[in-house]
């Protein structure tokens, strides 16, 4: 079975990108193509591979490997659950794809309108088989008699012949095709294509995918400003201990600030992270496909968790500030009261003075 392999090694940028100039309207950026060396899994090699590098205005990267492949779903299957096996002469394909990302970043900043101070590190491989020919018995049939080998790709499932009837009924493979032998299955680790808009439908697996790793990312930013607020939390000063009100409202502003700028980006990313491929919005095929793809990344569920997040984090910092402006003017009240109380004193020694 001809085919085209695409593997996707997505990473955070940690940076916030505006391509300036006569790139304002664009929603990606290559910033590296070239050939690279030999590929190997499992015995075979792949010569001619091809390196590219995409960046989106969200700040995530994806590194896309591209080869030529000759194979059976078996293989496929395999390629796909020991992804992390793959060779780039002695390199795992992974730690080769890591040992680029600083390097790509750094050629990517020059696009930066901002920077976070954590960023995202790991790493996972997504591959896209491209069918470079129709299936011969249709894409229903191919689908009924490849069930297990599909979802052992799909999935990346090593002991897919041991799938039972139970699993594959309640995770059934949808064929997001829209013309009869158009075929395009996409599960959460892995996606195959057979369609005249391929090129159209990987792109907008890639986005999806972008945008997935983008969540991702913003959560890990959100789950350490979680982190922050609460220990703070821990540690508000009492009222007594006015001492130390002063600076901890200047720490929870500092902190706040610093989130504030934080959420001012996220939330710009999350309303402008629309599908800016050609055609998608006019033709209802690929508008049909894109809405599936983003279901499988359960883009629309993340994007509520991540603006959870910034409502919780925005509450905490709030009442904290709330509660030690509090206590600084019930501190003002005691002062004042203790003052009248001092006043009314002197003022009666003074008569007391004056009587003798």
């Amino acid at each position: 079975m001809q085919s085209k392999v695409f593997l996707m090694f997505p990473f955070d940028l940690g940076l916030e990108l505006d391509f300036t100039g006569k790139d304002t309207r664009e929603f990606f950026k290559e910033i590296s193509a070239r050939k690279m060396g030999v590929l190997s899994y499992d015995g075979k090699m792949f010569s001619q591979a091809e390196f590219s590098t995409q960046v989106y205005r969200f700040g995530v990267g994806i590194i896309q490997i591209a080869f030529e492949l000759d194979s059976d779903l078996t293989y496929l299957a395999s390629m796909s659950y020991g992804i992390e096996k793959i060779r780039v002469g002695k390199t795992g394909i992974i730690q080769y794809c890591q040992s680029l990302v600083e390097g790509l970043i750094q050629r990517a900043a020059r696009y930066a309108t901002y920077r976070y101070d954590k960023r995202l590190a790991e790493g996972e491989m997504f591959p896209i088989v491209l069918f470079k020919e129709p299936i011969s018995e249709g894409a229903a049939d191919f689908i009924a008699k490849n069930q297990k080998a599909l979802f052992g790709f799909l999935a990346g499932e090593p002991d897919y012949d041991s799938l039972s009837s139970f699993v594959l009924e309640q995770d059934k493979i949808a064929n997001y095709g829209y013309y009869e032998n158009e075929i395009i299955l996409i599960k959460r680790f892995g996606a195959m294509v057979y369609s005249e808009e391929a090129s159209a439908i990987i792109e907008m697996i890639k986005l999806a995918y972008a945008q997935y790793w983008s969540m991702r990312s913003y959560n890990f930013i959100l789950d350490h400003e979680l982190e922050v607020s609460q220990k703070l939390m821990e540690h508000l000063p009492p009222y007594y201990k006015f001492w130390l009100i002063p600076n901890s409202y200047q720490r929870f502003s500092e902190e706040a600030l610093d989130f504030d700028r934080d959420k001012i980006s996220i939330v710009d990313s999350l309303y402008n992270v629309v599908a800016n491929i050609p055609k998608v919005e006019s033709d209802w095929h690929l508008r049909t496909v894109h809405q599936n793809v983003n279901k499988v990344f359960t883009i629309e569920e993340l994007h509520r968790t991540v603006e959870t997040k910034i409502e919780r984090i925005e509450e905490s910092y709030n009442s904290a500030r709330e509660f030690l402006s509090t206590n600084f003017f019930i501190l003002l009240d005691i002062i004042f009261f203790l003052s009248l109380i001092w006043s009314v004193i002197d003022t009666f020694l003074l008569w007391k003075l004056s009587q003798k």
